[in-house]
């Protein structure tokens, strides 16, 4: 339940308040403790060059993480994926180069 005040009255209750004081009707306002005072971190902010620092720092760190995580193919898989990936390149340029010496037969017969 609020207090109704008009504005010249002062508030009489705060959230600080234990619900027991305010279920009583205690008039009483409880003071908020004072914070120390905070230091002035405006000195203290990092330069563009440390930022970028610990940043490039950050990325390599977790580059290395996450390297460690991956399961590398043995020796013989490598070889055989090797193997796969050299014979489609051979038969993929075999097949370009065979459509592309038709197209230019065919430019050719065109007068």
């Amino acid at each position: 339940m609020a207090t109704t005040r008009t504005r010249t009255q002062p508030r009489t209750e705060t959230k600080e308040q234990p619900a027991k004081a305010r279920a009583q009707g205690s008039t009483q306002v409880k003071q908020p403790k004072k914070q120390a005072a905070q230091p002035n971190k405006s000195h203290q902010v990092p330069s563009r060059a440390r930022q970028r620092y610990e940043s490039a720092r950050k990325y390599w760190r977790e580059t290395y993480s996450e390297m460690k995580k991956i399961t590398w193919p043995d020796k013989d898989t490598t070889r055989n994926l090797t193997i796969v990936v050299i014979a489609i390149s051979v038969i993929l340029g075999l097949v370009l180069g065979g459509v592309d010496a038709a197209f230019v037969r065919l430019w050719h017969l065109i007068p």
